[in-house]
C-alpha cells in the first residue's frame, strides 16, 4: 500500500448531491447515485495496487496520481463479481454522470470514464406474474381494516398503471385525482406524466383513502404521502412498500413477486389484449420503441400462439 494518503471523493459526492437535489431528481434517482458515489468512495479508499494488480491508489482528483479508467474498471468489475452484472451496469451509468457532472464544473479537465464502455448487460426475461397469484395475492388483502385496504389499494395501482415502484410510492395526496382516475407521476429525467388507472382501481383507493382518515383521525391534505404506513403512520418508503409485497406473497403462499414484475404484466397485458404501441410508451414513460420488445418478453410465445388462434390460415379455410 502506498505511503501517501488516499483520495477521498466525499466532499465533491456531497456537492453533486446537492446539485441532484437542485434539480429537483426523484428520491429513488438521487439514492441510487448517491450509493454509487458511496461504493466508489469506499473502493478508492481500501484501494490496495498488489491486490488488484493495476496502478497505483489514486492520490488526487486528476493527473499522474489521479483517478484512472483503470481504478474504475477494477471497481465495477468486483462489483459485477460480488453482486450482479445489472448492478455494475447501474453503478457506470451513475458514475458517469457524476465524472461529467465534475468535467462541468471545471473540477476535471477529462472524465476518467469518457472512452469506457458499460459493462454486458445480459438480456434477461422478466417473468410475468400469472393470474393465479394475482387472485391469491390480492385475496389475502381482503377485508375492511387499513391495512387491507392500503395493500389492496397499492396492489391494484401497480398492476392497472404499469408504473414504477419510486413512481407510485413517492407521491402525495396532490398526484390523485380519482375523478379523472389519474396519477400524476414524476418519471426518469425529471419528465412529468400521468398514469391513468381504471374504475376497479378508483374504488379500491377511495375505500383505501377513507379508511387512512379514519386511521390517522384526520381530513387527508393534498401536502401528506400518498401511502402511510402502519406502525409509525409515515410515508412509506419503497423498502416498505417491497417489504409489504414480500410478507403478502408468504401469506399467499405464492413465490416472491418483485414490484418491477407488475410494470411487466401490465406491459404484457397490454400487448394481449391488442393495446396501441405508441399509447404504451407514453404510460410507461419510455422514449426508445426499444423498451417494446423488452418489456413482456417473457411472455412474448404465450402472445404469438393466441394471436396465432386468432389469425390461423388453416382455421380460416374450415
Amino acid at each position: 500500500m502506498s505511503d501517501r494518503t488516499a483520495y477521498d471523493i466525499g466532499p465533491l459526492a456531497s456537492s453533486w448531491a446537492r446539485s441532484l437535489r437542485a434539480r429537483n431528481l426523484s428520491e429513488n434517482t438521487q439514492r441510487i447515485y448517491a450509493r454509487a458515489a458511496k461504493d466508489l468512495r469506499e473502493f478508492l479508499l481500501a484501494y490496495d495496487p498488489e491486490d488488484a494488480d493495476a496502478r497505483p491508489a489514486p492520490t488526487e482528483l486528476e493527473g499522474a496520481h489521479g483517478i484512472h479508467r483503470e481504478h474504475l474498471e477494477v471497481h465495477l468489475t468486483r462489483l459485477r463479481e460480488r453482486t450482479s452484472a445489472g448492478n455494475a451496469h447501474q453503478h457506470f451509468r451513475s458514475l458517469k454522470t457524476f465524472f461529467n457532472w465534475l468535467v462541468d464544473e471545471e473540477e476535471m479537465d477529462r472524465s476518467p470514464m469518457r472512452t469506457m464502455k458499460a459493462p454486458a448487460l445480459p438480456e434477461v426475461e422478466v417473468p410475468v406474474i400469472p393470474d393465479d397469484a394475482l387472485k391469491k395475492l390480492l385475496g389475502v388483502c381482503k377485508g375492511t381494516g387499513y391495512k387491507e385496504r392500503r395493500d389492496t389499494a397499492l396492489l391494484m395501482m401497480f398492476l392497472d398503471t404499469g408504473g414504477r415502484l419510486a413512481e407510485v410510492t413517492e407521491r402525495t395526496q396532490a398526484a390523485l385525482d380519482l375523478d379523472l382516475m389519474v396519477l400524476h407521476v414524476l418519471g426518469k429525467g425529471g419528465r412529468e406524466r400521468p398514469l391513468p388507472f381504471g374504475r376497479a382501481t378508483a374504488v379500491a383507493m377511495d375505500r383505501y383513502l377513507r379508511a387512512a382518515g379514519k386511521y390517522l383521525g384526520r381530513t387527508l391534505e393534498t401536502s401528506d404521502p400518498l401511502w402511510f404506513s402502519v406502525k409509525r403512520r409515515q410515508s412509506m418508503t419503497v423498502w416498505g412498500v417491497g417489504t409489504m409485497i414480500e410478507n403478502r406473497c408468504k401469506e399467499a403462499g405464492i413465490d416472491h413477486i418483485h414490484p418491477h414484475q407488475f410494470r411487466h404484466t401490465f406491459a404484457h397485458l397490454w400487448k394481449v389484449n391488442g393495446g396501441n404501441e405508441d399509447a404504451l410508451m407514453r404510460i410507461m414513460g419510455w422514449r426508445s420503441r426499444q423498451m417494446l420488445s423488452r418489456y413482456g418478453a417473457s411472455a412474448g410465445e404465450e402472445r404469438a400462439r393466441q394471436q396465432h388462434r386468432d389469425l390461423s390460415p388453416g382455421d380460416r379455410l374450415k
